[in-house]
């Protein structure tokens, strides 16, 4: 990005916020709360929107937090803010997105998940704004920058306690602010174990998300290291280095090997050449000492998780903490020494067009080479084994870019039917199982642009996007009419968004709360101290200068109660759950009670209702009590009107048929759900049997027997799914089971026979029987095959011999069917 604009200056516009020299009480209480609610945000799982009740107290929280927030900042925008330029545009801009999930509420496919996902994009919207107004002066910019870099370094360190084995310890020392896993005494999750080994996750709960978490920090904290004057600041920053790319290799994140060298390269392109090159050189130097060092802290992570040893875990504390110590002394010297020199000799050359794309095109060059070196060559193994392995798989036959390439493709057929605007939020998590290619299990899109397209639709992407390229533009434009002390004031807010956006475009990073109240922080932030051009005619109307605060003061209002209520009702509904689960009351009245007021505060919770409709039901099929039956349909009813997709509801809906005796309404109703769930196999289990049942009973024409036709569709559906399975790469993972079960082949067996295909009769039941004789349903497969055999005038000698050694009467039994 090299331009011979560099070192011009601009005059500085009027500022946009009028601020108190002496800073007023309200500016200083709103940047506490903010700098509270940002230490506390990563602890519970980094806010992870799950979409069920186990994860949405953090979230309600969170909204309080910010509902606070807005407060203070309607106020203190009342008291000093007006619109003066371009960027205070942006302020009101911003709010397009909350109102982009408010518009797709109307189609929801959920609306308990599509009404949350309206509070959390608002508050995205208020950290926007906070990010914008209050980092312009140099100390709220301090503030703010030394706040996210003290969180994510104990982000950092905590992932390291658990990954040294001192899960425990940190328990002791923070268990009253995070969460405990009762039965381990430790943090849940902090650290993976899957079929790769162990995976470093820390508070994210999930190795792929925290790798892209630590590459913004690490290439933010690289840039502090370069711009630092300073030398206990080059220390403290270069200090971190070692344990972040530990860390990040720890991950075992493939996509988030990739994206390195991607923010590498643009971070690069925005540096003048000669912290290109300080820049490069604090990063390799890095990089070559935490690689020193990796295979044995891989290992001793891997020994004192199994079994915990307290020297190992010295050991490797002190390799960390020793190599990191050793790189901060050796870098803070080199930064000290070598860049003022640099920045001298280079001066001139920092002027010529195109001088900043020297270095990144020799680090392309450069990395090739590396990328051979370690994956080509015998270096390799100097990698831990299970880092080596996973790179070694990065290529794009693999089955995680497999998979994730289904999962765009089947968002793509969501959006083509609701194309506009979108299913509304939680819209993958709640359709996803009827237009998926093959019976994954992924209830996340892997894409934060995929999910919000089928959540919002095009016209919420397009919003989202132009907003993005509006922001993006307006600061590197600026970013190159500027001075470098301008540029430098913010540019660490720009690393981290970058590199967030670009990882978030290949996995759900977004759904964690607290990576994107991180992520428009930091475009707010970066945002703040760009020149845009003065509104003169916008500057002294009162509508918008009253309006604007008097809104976000309003929404706050409304997100605090939305906040509280659904605090309370989580509250009311945990009573009532651990009294279920604990079996403490066998009174129904006392254990249904708090789960109306949970349903009276948020009408249509699903999980909610699923609660109460198995209480009822299970008093209903006790006493058969009309008056609980018809209680928990009306219940089902008004709850799956507003979440239509719901299979825990569907289920209870089925139960309900079963309750009645009503067959012919329940074979109508699975009937209609296998059009969402077509890789169901138990829909298709009990169509086939109620489709049999039915058939059975009607007797006539059997050829034209409208239920054995239908049975027979369905098994034929179920044939076409299983040529998709097999048409699949070999490499890619099918995902659930989707398996003929030996009920299924039993009823289609019996069905061909009766109508006079005995062929197809012994075909489909041959493939289901087992050597278990004593299994009835396989003694029935054996008897059926048999006499669709012997109809054809042939028998098949070891089964016969099998099933009458068990039993001798089975050949009467046999013979039976056969003259049928």
């Amino acid at each position: 990005m090299s331009n011979p604009a560099y070192g011009k200056k601009k005059a500085p516009s009027n500022r946009t916020i009028i601020v108190p020299r002496d800073q007023s009480v309200l500016y200083w209480l709103l940047m506490g709360i903010t700098v509270l609610f940002l230490l506390w945000a990563p602890l519970w799982a980094a806010l992870f929107n799950g979409q069920e009740f186990t994860f949405e107290r953090p979230i309600y929280q969170a909204m309080r937090w910010v509902a606070v927030i807005m407060l203070l900042l309607g106020i203190y925008l009342f008291k000093n803010w007006k619109f003066h330029d371009t960027k205070d545009g942006f302020a009101l801009l911003i709010l397009a997105l909350p109102l982009s999930y408010l518009i797709s509420l109307i189609p929801a496919a959920s609306h308990y998940q599509a009404l949350n996902m309206v509070y959390i994009y608002l508050m995205f919207a208020a950290i926007f704004i906070v990010g914008l107004y209050f980092t312009r002066e140099k100390h709220g910019n301090d503030i703010i920058r030394i706040t996210l870099v003290t969180s994510t370094y104990i982000t950092v360190f905590f992932g390291l306690f658990h990954w040294f084995g001192n899960g425990k310890f940190i328990a002791k020392l923070l268990g009253w602010l995070i969460p405990i896993n009762p039965a381990t005494g430790i943090y849940v999750q902090a650290i993976w174990n899957d079929s790769n080994g162990l995976r470093l996750a820390s508070f994210f709960q999930y190795p792929n998300t925290y790798a892209s978490f630590l590459i913004a920090i690490l290439f933010a904290g690289t840039f502090l290291v370069v711009r630092s004057r300073k030398w206990y600041v080059t220390a403290l920053h270069t200090f971190m280095l070692v344990p972040i790319i530990l860390s990040f290799f720890l991950t075992l994140s493939r996509a988030a090997y990739v994206i390195l060298p991607i923010v590498f390269l643009i971070v690069v392109l925005c540096l003048k050449p000669y912290r290109q090159i300080m820049y490069t050189i604090h990063i390799a130097l890095a990089f070559i000492a935490s690689m020193a060092i990796l295979n044995k802290v891989t290992a001793i992570g891997i020994s004192v998780n199994g079994q915990f040893v307290g020297s190992e875990s010295l050991k490797g504390w002190m390799l960390t903490l020793g190599v990191s110590l050793a790189l901060a002394i050796i870098a803070t010297a080199v930064q000290h020494f070598l860049g003022p020199w640099l920045e001298r000799k280079l001066s001139g050359f920092g002027q010529r067009k195109g001088s900043s794309w020297y270095l990144p095109s020799a680090a392309v060059i450069l990395g090739v080479i590396m990328v051979f070196v370690f994956i080509g060559t015998s270096a390799k193994n100097l990698l831990p084994e299970n880092v080596k392995i996973r790179l070694e798989n990065i290529n794009f036959q693999q089955h995680s870019v497999l998979e994730r390439a289904t999962f765009y493709k089947d968002a793509i057929k969501l959006v083509a039917d609701y194309p506009v605007f979108g299913a509304g939020g939680g819209a993958w998590y709640s359709m996803y199982e009827k237009y998926q290619h093959n019976p994954y299990l992924s209830r996340q899109a892997h894409s934060f642009f995929f999910q919000n397209l089928v959540e919002v639709g095009i016209f919420g992407l397009l919003v989202f996007i132009a907003l993005l390229v509006l922001f993006f533009y307006s600061y590197l434009r600026d970013y190159i009419r500027s001075d470098e002390k301008d540029r430098d004031s913010h540019f660490y807010y720009f690393i981290i968004a970058i590199a967030l956006l670009i990882h978030s475009a290949i996995d759900f990073d977004v759904s964690y709360v607290y990576i994107g109240i991180l992520l428009f922080l930091c475009l707010g932030a970066m945002l703040s101290n760009t020149k845009t051009k003065e509104l003169t005619k916008l500057k002294h109307n009162q509508a918008i200068k009253f309006g604007f605060p008097a809104v976000v003061a309003l929404l706050s209002i409304f997100m605090f109660i939305f906040a509280q209520t659904s605090l309370s009702a989580n509250a009311s509904f945990k009573k009532s759950r651990d009294m279920v689960q604990t079996q403490s009351s066998n009174n129904f009245n006392e254990i249904v009670a708090p789960i109306n007021k949970a349903l009276s505060l948020r009408t249509n919770h699903p999980e909610y209702a699923q609660l109460k409709i198995q209480l009822l039901q299970s008093v209903y099929s006790q006493n058969q009590d009309q008056q609980f039956y018809d209680e928990a349909q009306s219940l089902l009813d008004k709850t799956r009107a507003k979440e239509p997709y719901n299979f825990i509801l569907m289920s209870f809906q089925m139960k309900q048929y079963e309750l009645s005796n009503n067959k012919v309404e329940e074979l109508k109703f699975i009937e209609e759900q296998l059009q969402n769930y077509p890789w169901n196999m138990s829909l298709y289990d009990t169509a086939i049997q109620l489709n049999a049942e039915f058939g059975n009973a009607q007797g006539g024409d059997l050829s034209s027997n409208q239920y054995y036709n239908a049975a027979i569709a369905a098994y034929d559906k179920i044939i076409a799914q299983k040529q998709v399975i097999a048409s699949l790469p070999k490499e890619q993972l099918q995902g659930r089971a989707f398996d003929i079960t030996p009920k299924i082949s039993l009823n289609m067996g019996q069905i061909y026979f009766k109508k006079g295909d005995f062929a197809k009769a012994a075909e489909t039941l041959k493939p289901s029987i087992t050597e278990d004789y004593n299994d009835v349903i396989n003694r029935d497969l054996a008897r059926w095959y048999l006499a669709a055999l012997q109809k054809q005038g042939t028998t098949d000698q070891a089964v016969y011999d099998a099933l009458i050694a068990i039993d001798p009467g089975e050949k009467q039994v046999i013979e039976t069917l056969t003259n049928l």
